[in-house]
């Protein structure tokens, strides 16, 4: 490492905290930091409870391990090189410097992060662990690893034209997807593959790149994960077995550095390119604008379809469906996001099943009420999706003062600037409902409450963001510079949480003043109504 270098790293740190302590005179990063105290206390304070206790098992640790290593390599291929700040392509890519000086200089915030985490992970963890100092020096080790890891795919991403880079993309998400599925199988015994793809008939489709030895070794192999899962696999001494684990680690960080040092490419022209784009980005966003620039390609003009619902303000519907359905990208990242956010609930649902096939629930209220309650669990879905369809005031808020110059209400135009996220947050809902009904029964009167207060509480959110988004349109238009602000967010956000009081309060004493099956529906009438 180049002494030069470390200095000015050195001095930028410094720097940093000294710019960092000064910007606590912000009220919303003072709330920020005392928040984030706030909950690393609280965690601090009930570390010694069972909870924590499970966090330290091997499928846990493995899962974690697992999501960090894999989250670690998608991050460096979608950056298509490494990211430094904009000051050092003057400076350090000017200067008499190694493409390996450089590289390291790049590693060192990771470095101190890695060590940070350690800390953290082993003030909350140390009362659950046999040794928590050696516990620690393998999180730094295995952070350090990973990003190696993700600093090694962002160079050699970088390299890779846009197809390729797109496909490439897609077989890293499949292959995610068949690690969590071998994953949960595996660790914890949940089974999201129907049993019929997993048979040998239908194994026997796929001869001979599967065959019947095949299947055999990896079922021994199964076994032999499951009894190292299990702790029984063990044979030698907790002692022998840290430093094992110690070791593992050191040569799993020192490799992946040695790799990333060896590798023989344009390191400079790749991380220029990645650098100016984060850099866009990054500026855009505290402008309050899209974080991905306008595309330059022309878009085909399309007429308005002759349907008397987009006529008047309903044209205004038939842009944003027009939008949405060009914004191929944020659609299937609202389908990766309710997918994930439903294979959980999937799961849930199927264990708690084979625990009721086993004669652990006996009470058919208490299942319908299990079930009942994970499927409220998505009425969380549209704060993850809100974001995802920027289909509204959001897009036309630059357009404020043609909006107001149609000739139709206030009213109309709000409601149709709505009307396009509500949709479409309400259809990936759908789909997450019927994925838990495969797996699940529900009464009639649960489906009631589901399709009373899911389109209450999506367009409460709506509401409550566009207001936000509209807000901010009405500044930039009178010529006031709006950027967006970590306090407006936070503001935004406990408002979006607090739509639930009321609806609540209200279905609860309607509940409780009624009685029989009729009391669950008519509480959620009240709830959409409110």
């Amino acid at each position: 490492m180049n002494r030069a270098l470390f200095y000015l790293w050195f001095a930028l740190l410094k720097r940093r905290s000294l710019c960092f302590c000064l910007s606590l005179r912000r009220p919303a990063r003072l709330i920020g930091v005392v928040a984030l105290a706030a909950l690393f206390s609280a965690l601090f304070h009930y570390r010694r409870n069972e909870i924590f206790g499970h966090l330290v098992k091997p499928q846990s640790l493995f899962g974690g391990a697992l999501i960090m290593m894999c989250g670690s390599a998608f991050k460096g291929f979608l950056q298509r090189g490494l990211v430094f700040d904009p000051p050092d392509l003057e400076f350090v890519f000017t200067g008499p410097f190694t493409e390996k000086q450089v590289i390291l200089y790049r590693l060192l915030p990771g470095y101190v992060f890695a060590i940070g985490q350690a800390l953290g992970f082993g003030l909350l963890l140390a009362a659950h662990l046999p040794h928590p100092v050696l516990a620690a020096a393998c999180i730094v080790l295995f952070q350090s690893a990973c990003f190696h890891v993700s600093a090694g795919v962002a160079v050699v991403s970088g390299k890779m034209s846009a197809t390729r880079h797109h496909r490439v993309r897609w077989m890293l998400l499949a292959t995610y997807l068949v690690l969590t599925l071998l994953y949960l199988r595996i660790a914890w015994d949940i089974r999201m593959v129907p049993q019929a793809l997993t048979s040998i008939p239908a194994q026997l489709l796929f001869y001979p790149a599967i065959n019947l030895p095949e299947s055999g070794m990896a079922l021994l192999q199964q076994t032999w994960i499951t009894g190292i899962f299990s702790g029984k696999g063990a044979s030698t001494p907790i002692s022998w077995q840290s430093v094992f684990y110690f070791i593992f680690f050191l040569s799993m960080a020192a490799g992946t550095l040695a790799i990333l040092l060896r590798y023989k490419g344009n390191l400079f022209e790749t991380s220029i390119l990645a650098t100016t784009r984060v850099a866009e980005k990054r500026s855009r966003i505290e402008q309050g604008k899209s974080p991905s620039a306008p595309g330059m390609e022309k878009m085909e003009s399309v007429r308005l379809i002759e349907f008397h619902g987009f006529q008047g303000a309903g044209a205004i519907v038939w842009k944003n469906l027009l939008v949405a359905s060009r914004c191929r990208r944020e659609l299937l990242l609202a389908f990766a996001f309710t997918l994930v956010f439903t294979a959980p609930l999937v799961a849930m649902l199927k264990t708690y099943r084979q625990f009721v096939s086993l004669g652990g629930a006996e009470n058919v209220r208490d299942i319908s009420g299990f079930n009942l309650g994970i499927a409220l669990m998505l009425a969380v879905l549209p704060f993850i999706l809100q974001r995802t369809f920027p289909f509204d005031f959001r897009k036309d808020g630059p357009h404020l003062l043609g909006l107001r110059a149609l000739p139709f209400s206030g009213w109309a135009v709000v409601l149709a600037e709505l009307a396009v996220p509500t949709i479409l947050a309400l259809a990936f809902q759908g789909m997450g409902v019927a994925l838990l009904v495969v797996f699940a029964r529900f009464d009639w009167d649960a489906l009631l409450l589901i399709s009373l207060s899911f389109p209450a509480v999506t367009l409460a959110l709506n509401c409550v963001w566009n207001l936000y988004y509209l807000l901010s349109a009405a500044k930039s238009v009178s010529g006031e510079k709006q950027f967006a602000t970590a306090a407006g967010t936070l503001m935004v956000v406990s408002l979006s949480f607090l739509i639930f009081f009321p609806a609540a309060w209200t279905a609860i004493h309607v509940g409780q003043s009624l009685s029989g099956r009729m009391a669950i529906p008519l509480a959620a009438s009240s709830l959409n109504n409110r």
